[in-house]
């Protein structure tokens, strides 16, 4: 056993902590997404089968859902600091690799890579938000940090397309050296949230050993989870295909890529500044979610069977609007099913998440060549079966800390 206290002591806020871990997340996840949209160039350029855009995914998203609970367990108690530096430079050089690489191999070696040091950084800053905000405050501040998620995929997506324009290797060259600049920022201005550390540290392994437990329905923690996999599975369909739909099937160059992306993430961050705090203040967490969830599958079939381009394009931008509501909310219900194991929940909600990606990304490669609509389809289709899923359970917050165990 170890022992770990955290500065945020109880449901104390601190909310100097708070807006730097924000920002943070936002100049890191903008250097994270300048490479989304020159990654159908660089399968085109290589002459990879068209299926290699869920592979290349898919094989991050593995990485993620094995390395997600390490990492959250151990900055339970060696500290958030050290794994937010370690993920963003890990994962600089990991994008480096991963743009000059010439064969198959090598390129899929730097994916995984990618995957493992990127969710490093994302399951650290996620309980680091945990540890300095109270439960009362923690959806509102989860909320501005998914939009801070999404405006800064917007710029990362809008630099990466510019730079792109001038050849894919050139972003990921930018990405490698901004990453290093943000991890200067982080040793600098990031203050430890854990002050005393104590002890073996007890890694979180049980994600890989499969057991019935693990998704209990009839636990809080175990239906959360699944929601989580079921959305990833549908916001992975859309956002894996539609860069390669855009280049290979629209013929756009990478810019319009990065303008896309952009396009989404300005909606995103309007849905979770604005909507979601009004939501949040007015009506009970399930509501909300299961209200989005209904919305999100509908509206993005409705678009990949549409023909006019235009409404089509409005009812993605209504899907685009209502998943962003999604994660916020869910990271808030999972948050308060936990008390001094913040990273260690945050990792395994993480490795859910990376589940979902590459069933979502494995999926849509496989399937495009039958129909490129048909992974939207797909995405419309989990969020519905999210809807059913949620709507027929009743949370309780108490009952599952007695349930906890068996994670």
């Amino acid at each position: 056993m170890y022992k770990s206290i955290k500065i945020d002591k109880g449901d104390s806020m601190d909310k100097s902590k708070i807006k730097i871990i924000i920002f943070i997340n936002f100049i890191t996840l903008a250097t994270f997404n300048m490479a989304h949209p020159v990654t159908p160039t660089l399968i085109n350029e290589l002459r990879l089968p068209s299926y290699m855009f869920g592979v290349l995914y898919s094989t991050m998203a593995v990485a993620q859902f094995v390395m997600a609970p390490i990492w959250g367990s151990m900055s339970d108690i060696k500290g958030r600091k050290l794994f937010l530096i370690i993920g963003v430079v890990g994962y600089g050089i990991s994008q480096l690799g991963f743009g000059y690489a010439q064969s198959t191999s090598l390129i899929l070696l730097f994916r995984i890579l990618a995957g493992a040091f990127s969710v490093g950084f994302i399951t650290a800053s996620t309980a680091y938000i945990s540890d300095v905000s109270s439960k009362e405050e923690r959806v509102k501040y989860m909320a501005y940090n998914t939009a801070a998620f999404s405006i800064a995929s917007s710029v990362g997506a809008l630099l990466g397309g510019s730079i792109g324009s001038l050849g894919y290797k050139y972003a990921f060259l930018w990405q490698c050296i901004l990453s290093m600049i943000v991890a200067g920022v982080i040793y600098i201005v990031v203050k430890e949230t854990i002050y005393e550390r104590s002890g073996k540290i007890k890694i979180y392994l049980h994600h890989l050993k499969p057991s019935k437990k693990s998704i209990d329905l009839r636990s809080t923690i175990g239906i959360m989870m699944i929601v989580m996999t079921l959305v990833t599975i549908a916001t992975t369909s859309y956002n894996s295909t539609i860069n390669y739909y855009v280049e290979s099937v629209l013929n756009m160059p990478t810019t319009v890529n990065g303008m896309i992306m952009a396009v989404a993430g300005v909606i995103a961050l309007i849905m979770n500044l604005f909507v979601n705090p009004y939501l949040g203040k007015r009506f009970d967490e399930k509501k909300s979610i299961v209200i989005a969830l209904s919305v999100a599958g509908l509206t993005i079939i409705i678009a990949s069977l549409s023909s006019n381009m235009i409404i089509a394009l409005g009812f993605l931008s209504i899907f685009i609007a209502s998943t962003a509501l999604v994660t916020p909310i869910q990271q808030s219900i999972v948050s308060k099913l936990a008390k001094n194991n913040y990273g260690e929940i945050m990792g395994i909600q993480g490795s859910f998440k990376a589940l979902g990606m590459v069933t979502g990304s494995l999926l849509s490669g496989f399937i495009f060549d039958y129909g490129n609509k048909l992974p939207f389809i797909l995405g419309g289709i989990c969020c519905i079966v999210a809807f059913i899923v949620l709507s027929k359970t009743t949370l309780d917050y108490v009952i599952e800390r007695d349930r906890r165990d068996i994670i």
